[in-house]
């Protein structure tokens, strides 16, 4: 990894500092810009430019081993909901690169930082709507209900049979889940066992807590 920095930075009051370290063996031409972040997708952020955040400063060289903080601030005053930012850390061709074009390829490193402005008090809500079973295809939302984000940090279904046991279970990873949303995620279900299976049961793990919800499946699971 040659960008190195700590991150989501959670900010109250409304500024910090932040390190960028250059673990590479080469000088880095550096480049920061931050970006309001919204989110309909698990893992794909919406970015949008935005005046709301300062940060100095914006272009930097850092030579190897060497490391610089950056300040940011917010400009927008606070909400009752959290506003969520992202800072993208990127490389710009070196004068050396742009002199070998055409000769290979150059790779270019960037990084996403996750900027979260917090309201006085925050609390998120994590939640798991809209469970439903289309031919061996399980789909559900995961919500927030509150006014700041949580990280799903696991999502597990067990599919059990008439007698509570276990026939199998599937898990698979989240992401930020943020205030006042809904996001769809969805798993394919394994065909071992589809026509005993007669509950489905999410189970979601996230940072502060955990959340359960059960879908009857008195006809199996199967496609």
């Amino acid at each position: 990894q040659v960008l190195n920095g700590l991150y989501p930075l959670l900010l109250n009051p409304n500024w910090r500092f932040f390190t960028i370290r250059n673990d590479s063996s080469l000088p880095k031409r550096l480049q920061a810009t931050a970006y309001r972040w919204a989110q309909t997708d698990p893992s794909t952020p919406t970015l949008e430019p935005t005046e709301e955040v300062v940060l100095f400063p914006l272009l930097f060289t850092l030579e190897p081993n060497q490391s610089r903080q950056l300040r940011l601030g917010i400009t927008a005053p606070p909400t009752p909901i959290e506003k969520t930012y992202r800072v993208i850390v990127e490389e710009l061709p070196s004068p050396q690169t742009q002199n070998n074009q055409g000769t290979g390829i150059n790779i270019r490193l960037a990084m996403s930082i996750p900027v979260f402005f917090q309201p006085k008090q925050p609390q998120s809500q994590p939640g798991i709507t809209n469970s439903v079973n289309n031919k061996g295809k399980f789909a559900f939302n995961l919500t927030n209900t509150g006014n700041a984000h949580y990280i799903a940090k696991e999502i597990q279904v067990t599919g059990t049979d008439s007698s509570g046991k276990t026939l199998w279970q599937k898990s698979r990873q989240g992401w930020y889940v943020l205030a006042n949303s809904a996001i769809p995620y969805g798993l394919e279900l394994p065909k071992t066992d589809c026509q005993k299976v007669i509950n489905l049961t999410v189970n979601l793990k996230t940072n502060t807590t955990n959340v359960s919800q059960s879908l009857p499946t008195p006809k199996g699971v199967c496609p």
